[in-house]
C-alpha cells in the first residue's frame, strides 16, 4: 500500500519526485552492478596469464560487491513499488553502498598484501563517485552530503586500517601491478566514468522534468486563479480544488452593494470619466473587503457582492460583515467629501446584510472555473439590498443577521433601527428589517 500523499500540491509534487527518483536511482544501481561485473569479468579473463599474483580472490570478491549492490537496488526497486517505502531509507541505502565499497577495497587491499598508497589501482575507488551520482538522482541535498560524508570516512577508514606491505620483490611488484593500469582495467575504469556521465545526464533529464511539472502546476494554478476570487488562493495553493468543485453547505454572511442612480450619472459622464468613476469604487470596495476579511465574489457593474466566511467559516463572520458595511458608509461619506470640493454630484449606496445557509462551490473544469453562491439566503441579501431604494436608507439588514452578531436593536443605546416587518419582492413571509441610525457609522 502506497503513501499517503500530502494534501500540498508541492509537498505531493516533492514525494512523487522522491518515489520516481528512487525507482531510478534502484533500476541504475543494478544497471552499474550488472555492467561493471560483466567488465571485471573480462578485465581479469584476460589476466590470467599474470602468476605471482592470485586474481582468484579478487574476482570471488568483485563478484560479491556487485552482487550486494545489485541486490540492494532490487530491495529498494521493490520496496518503492509496493509503497513500502519510507524517506529516511536513502539513509540505510546510502550506508550500505558505502559500506560495501569499503569493505571490498580494504578486503582487496589485504588479499593481495598492498600498501595503503596502491588503493588506487583498484577500479572499485571509481564506483566511490558514481555511486554519489547516482545519489544525485534524489536531489535531496541532506542524503547526498551524507553520502559524501559517509564516503570520506569509508576512504579515511581504509587509509587507517590497510597498513599491509608487499611481500613482493620491487621490480616483481612493479611488473605484476602493470596489471591494474593495462588496456582492460583502463577499460573498466572508462566504463565507470562513461556510466557515472550516463547517471548525471539522467539526474538532468530528470530535474528538468520535475520543473517541467513545477511550471505546469504553477500555470495550472495561475489560470484558476484568474477566475477564482483572490481571498481564494490559498485553497488552490493547498490542491484543495476538488473540494471546492464538491462544494459545501455553509453559514455565512452575505453584503450586496449598489449605487444608487449609477445609469443617470452614466450618462453625463463621459466613458474616461465614467470608467475612472467605477474603479474609484471599486477601489474603496476592495479595500474595504480586505480590512474586514471579506470575499468579493463578483462585480456587478457598479454594484458588488461580498461573502464573509471564506474559504472557513468562523465566529466573527457577520461582525466582520457589518464592520465593512459601516467602513463602506464612512469611505462613502469621504468620498462625497472630495467630489463636493470639485462640483461633482455626491454619491449615494445601497447595502444589504443578511445571514444564512448558502451552497458555496466552484463549476467548470481547470481551464475556466466560475466561483458560486447560491442559495434563499443569496437571494434574501439581494432583495434587502434591493429595499434600501423604497425605504431611502442606505442599509438594510436582516433580522437574522443582527441576532448572530449579537446586537439586540431592542437594547437602549443600540445604533439599529427598526424598520418593521417586511414582505420582499418576491417572497411571502415577512421579516423583520433594520437600519442603522444615521449617527451611527
Amino acid at each position: 500500500m502506497a503513501p499517503a500523499l500530502p494534501a500540498n500540491g508541492s509537498e505531493r509534487l516533492l514525494l512523487e519526485a522522491d518515489l520516481s527518483a528512487e525507482r531510478a536511482a534502484s533500476v541504475v544501481r543494478m544497471a552499474i552492478a550488472v555492467a561493471l561485473l560483466v567488465t571485471v569479468e573480462v578485465v581479469l579473463k584476460r589476466s590470467n596469464d599474470i602468476s605471482l599474483l592470485d586474481l582468484t580472490e579478487a574476482r570471488n570478491q568483485a563478484r560479491a560487491t556487485l552482487g550486494l549492490l545489485f541486490f540492494a537496488g532490487l530491495a529498494v526497486y521493490l520496496l518503492v513499488k509496493f509503497g513500502r517505502w519510507r524517506p529516511w531509507m536513502a539513509y540505510v541505502t546510502v550506508t550500505v553502498d558505502i559500506a560495501v565499497l569499503t569493505g571490498s577495497l580494504l578486503a582487496d587491499l589485504r588479499d593481495l598484501r598492498l600498501p595503503v598508497a596502491f588503493m588506487s589501482m583498484f577500479p572499485v575507488v571509481g564506483v566511490f563517485p558514481l555511486l554519489l551520482a547516482v545519489s544525485a538522482l534524489r536531489i535531496r541535498p541532506w542524503v547526498q552530503l551524507y553520502a559524501l560524508c559517509l564516503t570520506l570516512v569509508g576512504l579515511a577508514l581504509v587509509a587507517c586500517l590497510g597498513g599491509w606491505g608487499s611481500n613482493l620483490a620491487p621490480e616483481t611488484f612493479l611488473r605484476d601491478a602493470e596489471m591494474f593500469y593495462s588496456v582492460p582495467a583502463n577499460t573498466a575504469r572508462a566504463a565507470m566514468l562513461a556510466l557515472g556521465g550516463a547517471v548525471l545526464v539522467l539526474g538532468a533529464v530528470r530535474g528538468r522534468r520535475l520543473l517541467n511539472r513545477a511550471v505546469a502546476e504553477t500555470t495550472r494554478r495561475l489560470n484558476l486563479a484568474r477566475y477564482l476570487p483572490a481571498e481564494l488562493l490559498p485553497v488552490l495553493s493547498s490542491d484543495n480544488i476538488e473540494d471546492l468543485r464538491i462544494g459545501r453547505r455553509a453559514e455565512v454572511a452575505l453584503v450586496f452593494i449598489d449605487i444608487r442612480g449609477s445609469t443617470a450619472m452614466g450618462e453625463a459622464m463621459s466613458p474616461a470619466a465614467l470608467t475612472g468613476f467605477i474603479g474609484a469604487f471599486r477601489a474603496r470596495v476592495t479595500r474595504a473587503a480586505r480590512q474586514h476579511g471579506g470575499v468579493i465574489d463578483k462585480f456587478i457593474g457598479d454594484g458588488a457582492f461580498i461573502i464573509f466566511g471564506l474559504p472557513q467559516t468562523s465566529g466573527d463572520d457577520v461582525a466582520r460583515a457589518l464592520a465593512f458595511c459601516r467602513s463602506m458608509l464612512a469611505s462613502v461619506d469621504e468620498w462625497n467629501g472630495l467630489r463636493k470640493a470639485t462640483g461633482a454630484v455626491p454619491v449615494a449606496v445601497g447595502i444589504g446584510v443578511h445571514f444564512g445557509t448558502a451552497f458555496v462551490g466552484a463549476i467548470g473544469d481547470e481551464q475556466r472555473l466560475e466561483f458560486t453562491v447560491m442559495g434563499d439566503a443569496v437571494n434574501v441579501a439581494a432583495r434587502l439590498e434591493d429595499a434600501t431604494k423604497a425605504l431611502e436608507v442606505p442599509l438594510v439588514a436582516s433580522g437574522d443577521v443582527l441576532r448572530a452578531a449579537g446586537e439586540d436593536p431592542e437594547r437602549a443605546g443600540s445604533h439599529w433601527r427598526s424598520l418593521g416587518t417586511q414582505t420582499l419582492r418576491g417572497r411571502n413571509e415577512a421579516m423583520p428589517i433594520y437600519t442603522l441610525e444615521n449617527d451611527a457609522v
